[in-house]
């Protein structure tokens, strides 16, 4: 009973309300594949959009403190352990005593091959869907066997492949279109814009004509490609190289910062690269 938060004892003050929430979805067989865990949940715990922060509600993505081996919030951009997606908090719990002390808690958590509602998950007490982490947090919870409810085919994850041709002069990638290897065929300049960066985000952008290719963010200095940590965009320039050029782009966190990288193929494609780069086809 201790998922109640105050170990069972409704009533004492608002603080106590349970907060009901369905996070699992699909027909029982689906559910009865989910692995859950027991571990010690850090007294230290917090969920940071709830009132109190110390009354943690189901859903929330849980990291594991290196030095101790306790669950915490889920943090991306730390270097305590807890910016790795160690599983999810399914019950309400309380992370003080009623002297408001911190105190370590074992509770279940689900670490693997769980179906859950994707608007029942939490980063860091804020909603999962439109979280600036939210993509990685899909990478990171597809891996681990999570089937979420509003993209069971883990396509927003970027882990799924799929192939697409585009014939336009120009195209703004949007976050639906993660993980997707696209294919430019317009016999004119076509400029490629990135969305804003959110780690998780990768594309893969290949030149099908032989035309000018660009790729640019909507960010200024928020590029990294070859000797520069603060570029705008990549272009290829020269007439007669451009056909098979290509550039995966993926945005990551840089310490705090959420950078794009740009990555060219190996051997590299062509020359007149606009990055700093003078390079030759390998026969």
């Amino acid at each position: 009973m201790s998922g109640l938060g105050g170990w069972a004892k409704p009533g004492v003050g608002s603080e106590l309300a349970v907060v009901e929430s369905e996070l699992l979805w699909g027909a029982d067989q689906a559910r009865n594949a989910a692995l859950w865990k027991s571990g010690v949940i850090s007294g230290t715990i917090r969920d940071d959009a709830n009132t109190p922060t110390t009354i943690i509600r189901p859903g929330l993505l849980l990291g594991k403190i290196s030095a101790s081996g306790e669950y915490e919030e889920w943090d991306a951009d730390v270097a305590t352990g807890t910016q790795f997606f160690a599983g999810v908090l399914d019950a309400e719990m309380r992370a003080q005593d009623f002297s408001a002390n911190n105190v370590d808690r074992v509770f279940r958590v689900l670490v693997a091959r769980a179906p859950v509602k994707a608007r029942k998950l939490l980063i860091q007490g804020a909603a999962f869907v439109g979280h600036v982490d939210e993509f990685l947090a899909r990478q990171l919870m597809v891996q681990a066997g999570f089937v979420l409810d509003d993209d069971p085919q883990g396509y927003l994850s970027g882990l799924v492949p799929r192939f697409e041709t585009v014939t336009g002069t120009s195209e703004a990638l949007t976050t639906a279109m993660n993980g997707s290897t696209r294919f430019y065929n317009n016999a004119a300049s076509v400029t490629v814009t990135l969305p804003a960066a959110k780690p998780g985000l990768v594309y893969d952008l290949i030149r099908a004509a032989d035309e000018e290719f660009i790729v640019v963010s909507p960010t200024a200095d928020n590029v990294i490609v070859g000797n520069d940590l603060s570029a705008d965009g990549v272009t290829f320039t020269t007439a007669g190289q451009h056909i098979g050029a290509r550039v995966r782009v993926r945005s990551v966190y840089v310490g705090a910062t959420i950078k794009w990288i740009a990555e060219l193929p190996t051997p590299p494609f062509g020359v007149g690269f606009t990055g700093g780069f003078a390079y030759s086809i390998q026969t």
